[in-house]
């Protein structure tokens, strides 16, 4: 059952980046392997990137290695402005799941800004800052590779 973001448990994270690319360009880099395959955690020798961006598709990234793993289905693509999908996590201290992410990608003087939006039941502040550092992390590589 997904999370209903009205609900009081649900908390939302918000983030937004600008990169020096049009939105057609990021895109491609968000919803092929090879695009992603050039910023998503490429800190890590081992990543494996699945991805099938259209509605009801699946993308998996784990890093073996460091123990984790994300996988989800895309739930909206528009191409080349919006992509929602799920978002479930697991790692060494279990799964994180009934989550979504949001992304927008807006043309901005033949840049674009990224504006996301990750929503879900996170019952510490702990978890919504982790995500923050990880989405900080994984977007300014998205903005390096570009």
């Amino acid at each position: 059952m997904r999370n209903d973001p009205r609900s009081p448990a649900t908390r939302e994270l918000r983030m937004e980046t600008v990169v020096a690319s049009p939105p057609p360009d990021v895109w491609a880099a968000w919803t092929t392997e090879p695009g992603l395959a050039r910023w998503w955690w490429n800190h890590w020798a081992d990543v494996e990137i699945d991805v099938d961006a259209r509605v009801g598709g699946a993308y998996r990234f784990a890093a073996p290695h460091a123990g984790i793993v994300v996988t989800g289905t895309y739930l909206e693509v528009h191409e080349p402005t919006r992509l929602v999908f799920t978002w479930e996590w697991r790692d060494a201290d279990g799964v994180q799941s009934d989550e979504t992410v949001e992304v927008d990608f807006v043309d901005v003087d033949g840049a674009t800004m990224v504006a996301l939006v990750h929503r879900g039941p996170w019952a510490e502040e702990s978890a919504a800052d982790s995500y923050r550092q990880g989405w900080a992390f994984v977007l300014d590589a998205l903005a390096r590779a570009q």
